[in-house]
């Protein structure tokens, strides 16, 4: 089932991630133009969206429990799209108009989704992504009665008088002189 909601949610993720970068890209086009720093409510708006593209980028890329898929199928996605650019890229200006995608289609021009999708589509191929992890058994019975009556032993020792630094059954052994 994981697999299947990795698969489904990376074929979503894919257009999200096109349309945030594409979004963000004439944001600091004007930015750069009008001299504007980062600390006006333009940039900051610009800069906290991009840091959310990039905490999505990383929260798919890093746990390994997700399944493989999911960066997979966004960044096979997104190379895809890479290739539809560079071979057929009459089929990317008809592209229905949303937000984002005239600076999608320009960073698909220049190539810039190809090492993105590259990064996201690398460690599905890797083989210990696809292996889950054997959760670790409880402690046995015999480890859990293991070390429970060492104590009781001790002590009834040290109330015999005992040797405790001989070991267990190692009595001191008195002379009288």
């Amino acid at each position: 089932m994981r697999h299947f909601v990795g698969f489904v949610v990376g074929l979503v993720l894919a257009p999200v991630l096109m349309l945030g970068t594409g979004w963000l890209l004439p944001r600091f086009v004007d930015l750069d133009e009008t001299g504007q720093s980062i600390a006006t409510v333009d940039g900051a708006v610009a800069v906290g969206a991009a840091a959310v593209v990039a905490l999505l980028v990383t929260l798919v890329l890093v746990p390994p429990r997700l399944t493989p898929l999911l960066p997979g199928i966004t960044g096979l996605s997104l190379v895809a799209a890479t290739a539809v650019q560079v071979l057929r890229p009459a089929l990317v200006e008809r592209v229905p108009g949303l937000p984002g995608v005239e600076g999608a289609v320009t960073l698909l021009s220049i190539g810039a989704y190809l090492p993105l999708g590259l990064a996201l589509f690398i460690p599905m191929l890797v083989p210990s992504r696809w292996a889950r992890k054997e959760r670790p058994q409880g402690v046995t019975e015999e480890e859990y009665f293991d070390g429970l009556y060492d104590e009781d032993y001790e002590e009834r020792d040290r109330f015999s008088g005992a040797d405790t630094e001989g070991g267990p059954g190692h009595h001191r052994r008195t002379t009288r002189a």
